[in-house]
């Protein structure tokens, strides 16, 4: 009986730890929408320079396109194009959001509904990870996209 108690105490010490970080996580993407819906350069901030940031676009006519970029390029990236994105209200707004363990970061799954051009991205995907410093920071993040508007 008294290893079944204890078995009990570390199996609930364990869950609480796992709500906790994922706790952490759900904190952290909130961070990143508000950043992003407040077209704030800080977002930029989030992609660990190693991360890779892949892009599919599929166009009307057939044709299909995948991107692959590093976190520094898509940092330069992001910080060009925010202007531009702020002047169109470019905003995406995020559902159906679950986090899971992916390695030794987390997944972080959504439904992404482009307001600008009214479509959604079912495929969105965000991993998140410690740094060296114990920060989460995106080390993968993937999209789709499309060029014409469904508005």
């Amino acid at each position: 009986m008294k290893y079944v108690i204890t078995a009990i105490a570390i199996f609930t010490i364990l869950l609480s730890q796992i709500a906790q970080a994922d706790e952490s996580v759900k904190e952290f993407f909130d961070k990143y929408v508000q950043l992003s819906d407040s077209f704030e350069l800080s977002v930029a901030a989030l992609y660990a320079d190693n991360a890779k940031v892949h892009t599919y676009r599929k166009y009307p006519h057939g044709l299909e396109r995948a991107m692959e970029l590093s976190g520094v390029q898509w940092k330069q990236l992001l910080i060009q194009a925010m202007p531009l994105a702020k002047a169109q209200n470019d905003k995406s707004v995020f559902s159906d959001v679950t986090i899971s363990n992916y390695g030794n970061g987390y997944k972080i799954k959504a439904n992404r509904y482009s307001n600008r051009k009214c479509y959604t991205d079912t495929g969105y995907y965000m991993v998140v990870a410690p740094n060296e410093i114990g920060r989460l920071q995106i080390i993968e993040e993937y999209s789709e996209t499309q060029p014409q508007s469904n508005c």
